[in-house]
Order: structure tokens, then C-alpha cells, then sequence
């Protein structure tokens, strides 16, 4: 059993390619008892941008309230709400970063192309609608529609309401990206660790614990390495609790 009864707290996404989640990085005692949280799954997002703070409130009020200190791990284009998430959970609360980073414009870009010629392989990129320099609510208006065209031109006589249910996934993915990409500033809770992979970068300064790793970010999931680091934050003395 875990030494202390930390609650914790792992922010993801689902379905991505290739997978990541902190069920392969977290040491195995705490495996099958921490709180998984997929961003992807937010109610709104498919539908309306949803800034970062209101995601982090919306996740903390699923969470509930909950006794002792508690620990929230949070990767890549996630950090931001895994920062927003741990601030709301008090200052027991002690937030990992693994490979933290914001998206840019044009990596929204690079994302709405690559879904929609996966959804379509005779698709070609020139024909992905721009939406640099849109603002986050009309860009999703345009990829919501945009895709919609995508599954009624492979099909043809679909309902629209069915074409716009297979886009689901796809369409929060890139209302997160957005959503993130115009979060400013540094993380809201500073994170007490940050892990990275051999082509990653932190430029934050202050008190953080950095942790670098001859590993891919994809790899760095299954570290033993990583998984010794993270067991330490775990299996040090715990905060006082209020």
C-alpha cells in the first residue's frame, strides 16, 4: 500500500496516438486508485471554446472536495489546466509537469490538417481551411463546419447531426488546442517537478525540481527512471493538511 494517501490526480487526453497516461508512469501501487481526468471528455468543448480556467473549474467541481494532500500530474498541452486544477485544490497540493507546453496558432493548424486527412486520405492539406488569426470561437465554428463537410462528402446522404457526432472527438481536440494556445502567462500553481523528455525544454524559473531523461516523449511513459521520480514525490513526507 502507498505510504501516505495522497490523493491523485492525473490530467490526460483520450485516444490519442500513440498513448500516454500516467497508468504506465505512476509507480504500481497507485495505478489502479489515482483520478484520471481526459480533458477531451469536457461536455462543452466540441461545441464552444472553453478557456482553461473554466475547464479547471469545471474538473475541480467533478472532483469534489477531498481530505489530505493531494498530488495532480498533468503533460504537454495539458499543463496549463493541470496548473489551473491544482491551484483550486489547495496549497497541499504538490503538481508534476512531464514535457509541459502551450500549442501554437500554427500547431492548431498543423492539427486540424492532420485529423482532417485522417478522416479523409484523398483529402489534400491545401484544401484544410486557414484558420490563423482567427479568434478561438469563430476558428471552431469554421473546423465545425469544415468537418462536417469532410464526413458528408465521404458520405453523402448522412444526417447532419450524425455527421457532426462522428466529428466529436476531433472537434474537442482542437477547441482544447485553441483553448490553450491563448492561455497566457506561466503555470497559475507552480509545479513542484517538472520531467522532460531529451527534446523538451523548461524556461521558467523559481523553486521546481528538474528531471531530464534520455527518452522520447513518448517513451518517457514507461521510464523507470521517471516512475522512480514520481514514486519519491509520492512516497515523501507529506504536507500538513488544513
Amino acid at each position: 500500500m502507498p505510504a501516505h494517501q495522497y490523493r491523485v490526480v492525473g490530467v490526460e487526453f483520450g485516444k490519442e496516438t500513440p498513448p500516454r497516461s500516467f497508468a504506465t508512469l505512476l509507480p504500481p501501487p497507485w495505478r489502479d486508485d489515482y483520478h484520471r481526468i481526459d480533458l477531451l471528455t469536457h461536455p462543452d468543448i466540441p461545441r464552444t471554446v472553453r478557456t482553461v480556467e473554466e475547464q479547471a473549474a469545471y474538473w475541480a467541481r467533478r472532483l469534489g472536495p477531498g481530505p489530505g494532500p493531494a498530488v495532480v500530474l498533468g503533460y504537454c498541452s495539458g499543463a496549463p489546466v493541470a496548473s489551473e486544477l491544482a491551484a483550486r485544490m489547495g496549497a497541499d497540493t504538490t503538481l508534476v509537469l512531464v514535457d509541459p507546453a502551450a500549442p501554437t496558432a500554427e500547431e492548431a493548424q498543423e492539427l486540424l490538417v492532420e485529423l482532417a486527412t485522417g478522416m479523409d486520405e484523398d483529402l489534400l492539406p491545401g484544401e484544410v481551411p486557414d484558420i490563423l488569426g482567427r479568434g478561438p470561437a469563430e476558428a471552431l465554428a469554421v473546423i465545425s463546419d469544415f468537418l462536417r463537410s469532410v464526413v458528408e462528402r465521404c458520405a453523402p446522404d448522412l444526417p447532419s447531426d450524425i455527421a457532426d457526432s462522428l466529428t466529436e472527438h476531433q472537434r474537442a481536440w482542437l477547441s482544447y488546442t485553441l483553448a490553450a494556445g491563448t492561455h497566457g502567462g506561466g503555470p497559475r500553481h507552480a509545479p513542484g517537478h517538472v520531467l522532460l523528455s531529451e527534446a523538451a525544454a523548461w524556461e521558467h524559473t523559481g523553486s521546481t525540481r528538474i528531471h531530464r531523461f534520455p527518452a522520447g516523449d513518448v517513451e518517457l511513459f514507461t521510464s523507470e527512471e521517471a516512475t522512480a521520480v514520481i514514486a519519491g514525490v509520492l512516497a515523501g513526507p507529506a504536507p500538513p493538511t488544513r
